[in-house]
């Protein structure tokens, strides 16, 4: 092709992939490689590359902030399945963990528990499974200071006749979380 040609070519086209079907390459690495060959060769500008950004579109382009990693990222208006995330990455970690999962209960006494209390036993920090103990007993006071991580041992404890080994430490760890609280407000 003479030079020329190739400037028109370029001129003409939106996008490297444009080019790419106009010169006859396929549209994959070995395209590109040849493209960026020519481009350096002939010494074409080819700023005015913008991805086909001025194709007839159904939806208006609009850009978003990915509430997971605050990347922007340019997204159809109002299109069915609208991306919320930049990636599946950060959709994973936006739709699979709390309160956007599915499975998320908000009312669970559980949720209540670890959102404020951590995730281990009070009595002897075991942190692989973790019962939540009701203080009162009364298992519909979901109060965050009725309730008290517990390992099932501790937990099993607290429910026998060896209760006096754990209750000094739990009404401990209580009273502490109690004054925290206060302290906080």
């Amino acid at each position: 092709m003479k030079s020329k040609e190739i400037e028109k070519i370029f001129k003409t086209s939106y996008s490297k992939s444009e080019a790419c079907s106009k010169m006859g390459f396929n549209i994959n690495g070995n395209g590109f490689r040849k493209l960026e060959a020519i481009v350096k060769e002939f010494n074409i500008d080819i700023s005015h590359f913008n991805r086909g950004s001025d194709k007839k579109r159904k939806y208006e382009l609009i850009t978003k902030k990915c509430p997971i990693c605050s990347k922007e990222f340019s997204v159809g208006k109002n299109q069915p399945k609208e991306k919320q995330t930049c990636s599946y990455a950060c959709s994973n970690s936006y739709f699979r963990s709390g309160i956007n999962n599915p499975n998320w209960k908000v009312d669970s006494y559980r949720t209540t528990c670890f959102l404020y209390h951590e995730k281990k036993c009070v009595v002897c920090s075991e942190d692989k499974i973790v019962d939540v103990h009701h203080y009162d007993e009364n298992k519909h006071n979901n109060n965050i200071e009725n309730l008290i991580p517990l390992c099932p041992t501790h937990h099993a404890y607290w429910h026998s006749r060896y209760k006096n080994i754990v209750k000094d430490k739990v009404e401990k760890y209580r009273n502490s979380f109690i004054l925290n609280i206060k302290k906080m407000k």
